[in-house]
């Protein structure tokens, strides 16, 4: 079933995923509890009510697997949870053991419910049970350390670690994929512009003291404007994602490619030379020339070489790549053009 998250995207996705394990561990708690309390305990109400947790869970679990309505489940699963964990405490009087439970409701609220929603609810319910308490209180008699007690505190703590644990690791999920979207191009899945300028000025670093030549390629789709004209924007589109694969198959994976513009790419070799910087980059030329495209499509390349100088910055660095590959369209196109020393 944790395949089916594959449906969601983004906060999404770690939202039902969070739903889907919490169903699925909470009616396997209430079957096993259940069945616990009838054989070894032999209280048949708190099992009744074990049960009856197990089919209310599984019934949000068959609802959401089938509907994926992601905001109707995360409401149900706090309903089932709150209804359980009240019917719970009730049954017990308020004694401390049961009041461990609702400390669990915090990090289930806020995660499916988003924080001024998980807010409300928490502050409802924990007024609610801070007067029952209080209301209670006279009444309670001395309190006895019993084995069933020690199941509760082991099982509430092994919640809260399972709980945070899951949520820290959907956190950095999700801090991983907001880092790849702020330096991905959202066509291609090259590089974006302002990585490719974070990226060249390291290399430029590291290779001022390492003292290995660096080589940038521009490179840029011979006559693109005609495509978008004649077979519009989403051939174009499509024409450029093409062109993307055909880089990165082509580069080598100490390579950094990335979509520069438009129809403009950017490619950092390092600790490559202008002569092995022509034989990678000829070889991607020829790829290009014989790939296959819709509407049979046949596309260039022009590109651009410069291979870094000493104590040279990267605009003067791009600038010389810039009138390689300008070079390169002036005389024909389809052709490399090495910027010179």
């Amino acid at each position: 079933m944790l395949k089916q998250t594959g449906r969601f995207t983004g906060a999404s996705r770690h939202q039902a995923r969070l739903i889907y394990v919490v169903l699925i561990l909470m009616t396997l708690y209430f079957s096993v509890i259940g069945t616990l309390n009838v054989v070894v305990f032999q209280d048949y109400l708190v099992a009744a009510l074990d049960y009856t947790g197990a089919v209310a869970v599984t019934a949000v679990l068959v609802y959401f697997h089938r509907s994926t309505q992601l905001a109707v489940a995360s409401w149900l699963v706090v309903g089932v949870l709150i209804t359980v964990m009240l019917s719970f405490v009730h049954m017990a009087d308020g004694r401390a053991y049961s009041l461990m439970w609702v400390t669990l409701l915090p990090p289930v609220t806020f995660f499916l419910l988003g924080r001024h929603a998980g807010a409300w609810i928490c502050g409802l319910i924990f007024t609610y049970v801070c007067t029952f308490v209080y209301l209670r209180l006279p009444y309670w008699p001395p309190a006895e350390v019993t084995i069933g007690s020690l199941l509760n505190i082991i099982e509430v703590l092994t919640a809260h670690w399972f709980l945070f644990r899951l949520y820290e690791r959907s956190r950095a999920e999700a801090f991983a994929e907001l880092e790849h979207l702020s330096t991905t191009d959202p066509l291609t899945g090259l590089l974006n512009r302002s990585r490719l300028d974070t990226v060249l000025q390291q290399e430029i670093d590291r290779h001022q003291r390492s003292g290995q030549p660096l080589s940038v390629v521009l490179c840029d789709l011979d006559h693109f404007k005609r495509i978008n004209d004649k077979y519009g924007h989403l051939t174009g589109d499509q024409v450029l994602v093409e062109t993307a694969a055909l880089i990165r198959e082509s580069m080598r994976k100490t390579d950094h490619s990335g979509r520069w513009g438009g129809e403009e790419f950017l490619l950092i070799c390092p600790d490559t030379s202008t002569d092995a910087t022509h034989t990678i980059i000829d070889k991607l030329r020829r790829a290009t020339a014989d790939a296959s495209l819709p509407h049979a499509l046949q596309i260039s390349l022009s590109f651009g070489i410069a291979t870094w100088r000493a104590s040279e910055s990267s605009d003067q660095l791009l600038k010389r790549a810039d009138d390689a590959l300008y070079e390169a369209k002036r005389s024909g196109r389809d052709r490399i053009v090495l910027a010179p020393q």
